[in-house]
């Protein structure tokens, strides 16, 4: 299940609607007071209903009520409908016209905030023709009537799913009109339409929400029910927790007998009790963190909040690290600003992490000032948020990536600029273990004859500018394009099989830079795939490790499911770790094909731009 698109009307700064739509990874950008931190409480108050405040009603609204739309990617989610088979949102066509999962609340506005009223958007066929609210009475009488051969149900042969799988069918040989339209939900009963908000109610993903004020307290307790619950499964699971209810609520019985025995002695016989014995097993698990640097157990909580905001990090490290047991187990997480209290090099940080939780399947939606965030984070994630005339104004099709860098005060990174005037040429690529790659080849080849010169010795200095759709990328390239000095880009292609395109081909594509002659693509998929698993053998002793030239072998490494070899390998960084310690015949193994060396065609593209 995930979330696509919102639809937002008349809450706290948007006056009218406004549209967003949703990747996994989604950074909300914008000026102070701009209301990025709108679309997150409007996610919140959806998800979690917290009751809503008169004053989160725009006040220039013309409609007195606030909504909320959410469309979901239902994935094919499986459930059942109060009947043996089970089926999906797809499958009984609620859905909109676009296959998505489309669910309102519309919260009344008066003197005070209602609950939300609940409504969906279904394919709904015209008169009598329309079944999916129908009980299976009436869906025999309705195929009867058009001469469906069917009965009442007996498992996988006849049921309600199979009735109107072949109601729906008629309808379409038979060219019924339809329109996609709301329908209102019932907030309790027994109907179908009430086993369908239940249904829908069970499939929406949790929303973990971490506003800018939030308490690290209030943090550490999200980590607890995390944990506690994971210790909770597990006692279910491997413990038989009935017997030793029954063992415990016997020998307390006892004891208990007489003491109610003896209260009831002496009250009225309205007034009797009785013992009762009840079992929390969640109140028996707690976890905590202490820190030890001092010699004695220090508590988080006593600890800076830079320091507390590092541990919460971790955790959402683990999460991203962590393969989820239940596919359908959906989670958003929103955060407001969360690099505050970080040091610019701890954002770094957060950023791989975040990005890390969407690589597992989670989605991330984050509002922030960081301009290491928005920098680092791809032109198609940034929701701009900016309010000319004071309107609510939502750019994403079209993100002017200019206007967002002069908004948080994104500039080119100057660390290399004193170096310009003596450099020759530049070799612009992704990261800093692209600089480290790239400078050890060109040593390990010139001192095993294959090339003529170091990148150093020849004048060619290699500037990592981020990757390739990141903002920071573009405010660089701008730079270094007017420099007046011959440049070429190396990047990772990013494919995950041969015969794939890359995304970054058609990036610099767009943006009118050829191949070859601007830009060169790794064959593999990263540059981690140039590390052979051979070489990681020998470097890490005990290591069994293996991939090909389109598995991301990063992940191989950051994932590594034995937590002392993946210490041993450095993790994601392990191109940072090892590579300068490859030699040329364990470079050549990755880098030679058998036919022509990646490297050497690299090296003398470079080169000739220097003549």
């Amino acid at each position: 299940m995930i979330l696509k698109k919102a639809v937002i009307s008349n809450f706290r700064s948007i006056s009218g609607t406004v549209e967003v739509s949703f990747n996994h990874f989604n950074c909300i950008v914008g000026q102070n007071d701009a209301g990025k931190s709108t679309i997150l409480k409007a996610l919140d108050a959806f998800l979690n209903e917290p009751p809503l405040d008169k004053a989160e009603h725009n006040v220039n609204a013309t409609e007195d009520s606030i909504s909320v739309e959410l469309h979901f990617d239902p994935q094919n989610f499986s459930f059942s409908l109060g009947e043996q088979i089970d089926t999906t949102f797809e499958a009984e066509e609620i859905v909109n016209e676009a296959g998505l999962l489309v669910i309102k609340k519309v919260w009344n506005v008066t003197a005070s905030v209602g609950k939300p009223k609940l409504s969906i958007v279904r394919k709904q066929y015209e008169g009598d023709n329309d079944f999916l609210l129908k009980s299976e009475k009436q869906l025999i009488s309705q195929c009867k009537e058009k001469e469906i051969p069917t009965t009442k149900g007996n498992g996988e042969e006849f049921n309600n799913v199979e009735k109107r799988q072949k109601l729906r069918a008629h309808n379409d040989s038979t060219h019924v009109a339809f329109e996609y339209a709301y329908e209102d939900m019932p907030t309790s009963g027994t109907s179908k339409a009430k086993m369908i908000a239940d249904a829908i109610k069970q499939a929406l993903p949790a929303f973990q929400y971490f506003k800018a004020d939030t308490s690290l307290s209030d943090t550490d307790a999200a980590i607890q029910r995390y944990f506690k619950k994971m210790a909770f499964d597990l006692i279910k699971t491997e413990i038989d927790t009935d017997e030793i209810e029954t063992q415990v609520r016997d020998q307390l019985q006892e004891a208990l007998a007489k003491i109610t025995s003896k209260i009831n002695e002496v009250v009225k016989s309205t007034d009797t009790v009785r013992a009762n014995v009840d079992f929390d097993w969640n109140k028996l698990i707690s976890t905590s963190f202490v820190s030890d640097n001092t010699g004695t157990d220090l508590p988080l909580s006593s600890r800076g909040d830079g320091f507390r905001r590092i541990t919460m990090m971790s955790y959402f490290e683990y999460l991203a690290e962590t393969e989820r047991k239940d596919e359908n187990q959906q989670i958003i997480f929103g955060f407001e600003e969360p690099e505050t209290f970080l040091h610019p090099s701890a954002q770094e940080d957060l950023f791989e992490k975040l990005v890390g939780l969407t690589e597992n399947g989670y989605q991330v939606v984050l509002s922030t000032h960081s301009s290491t965030i928005v920098g680092n984070s791809q032109k198609e994630h940034l929701i701009h948020i900016s309010r000319p005339d004071n309107v609510y104004s939502i750019e994403q099709t079209e993100v002017n990536y200019k206007a967002i860098a002069q908004d948080l005060g994104i500039k080119p990174d100057n660390t290399f600029t004193p170096l310009f005037s003596t450099a020759r040429g530049l070799l612009l690529v992704e990261g800093v273990s692209d600089v480290i790659a790239l400078n050890h080849n060109s040593l390990a080849y010139k001192e095993a004859d294959a090339v003529s010169n170091t990148f150093e010795e020849l004048g060619i200095l290699i500037v990592p500018l981020g990757s390739c759709g990141a903002v920071k990328h573009w405010v660089n390239l701008e730079l270094f394009t007017k420099l007046e000095k011959p440049f070429h880009i190396f990047l990772d292609s990013d494919k995950e099989e041969l015969a794939a395109q890359s995304l970054n081909e058609r990036l610099m594509s767009k943006y009118g830079l050829e191949p070859g002659q601007h830009y060169t693509l790794t064959k593999k998929r990263l540059l981690e795939n140039y590390i052979h698993p051979d070489a990681l053998k020998r470097l890490v002793p005990g290591l069994e490790i293996q991939y090909g030239d389109f598995d991301h072998a990063k992940n191989c490494c950051g994932k590594h499911p034995n937590n002392e070899m993946r210490t041993a390998l450095g993790g994601y960084d392990v191109a940072e770790k090892h590579y300068r310690s490859l030699t040329f015949d364990e470079l050549r193994m990755s880098w030679f094909d058998g036919e022509e060396d990646e490297f050497i065609n690299l090296f003398n593209t470079i080169k000739a731009k220097l003549n």
